[in-house]
């Protein structure tokens, strides 16, 4: 798969387990915030999309998600080190 698409498929899949995603500029990388309501997912827009794959793919790991279908490719991505080849 190419980055775009991995990265589009990541971004999906965060928005189909009900965490809102946002591209918030500042001096950081980004990863899941959980407040009392809801969870939030804040990624740099400035960080290059092998290091936004490598940190959604990241922060996935650490939530349940054997209970959803998520596509072969992109579960090996969390699972796995992404690359970037």
């Amino acid at each position: 798969m190419k980055p775009h698409h991995i990265l589009q498929g990541l971004e999906n899949l965060i928005q189909s387990l009900s965490i809102d995603l946002r591209y918030e500029k500042g001096d950081f990388a980004g990863g899941l915030c959980r407040l009392p309501d809801k969870i939030v997912f804040i990624i740099n827009p400035k960080l290059p999309i092998e290091n936004k794959i490598k940190l959604i793919a990241s922060e996935l790991r650490s939530l349940e998600l054997n209970h959803i279908y998520i596509r072969p490719a992109l579960r090996q991505i969390i699972y796995d080190e992404y690359d970037g080849s």
